[in-house]
This record gives structure tokens, sequence and C-alpha cells, in this order.
């Protein structure tokens, strides 16, 4: 109960703009392309 009580009253405080949401981190995400080179990279080492 107490933890719904404190969670409910972090929303309601986002909500109502008095605090701000933690913004998430961002994830990086290897595109093809740098997949690929990082492959030819490995392969051109002895």
């Amino acid at each position: 109960m107490k933890a719904w009580l404190s969670r409910f009253a972090w929303q309601l405080s986002v909500t109502l703009g008095l605090i701000e949401r933690p913004r998430l981190q961002p994830i990086p995400v290897r595109s093809d392309e740098q997949r690929r080179l990082a492959e030819a990279r490995r392969q051109h080492r002895p």
C-alpha cells in the first residue's frame, strides 16, 4: 500500500508538472553498415 501511494504521488507530481520525468538513456543500435565495417576490420587483423 505504501509503495502504491508513493508511486501514485510521484505520477501525480509528474502530471502536474511539479517534477520532471527521468529521461531514458539512448541505447546504441548498430546499423548493417557499421556491422559490416567491424567484421572487415576483424578479418584484416593477423
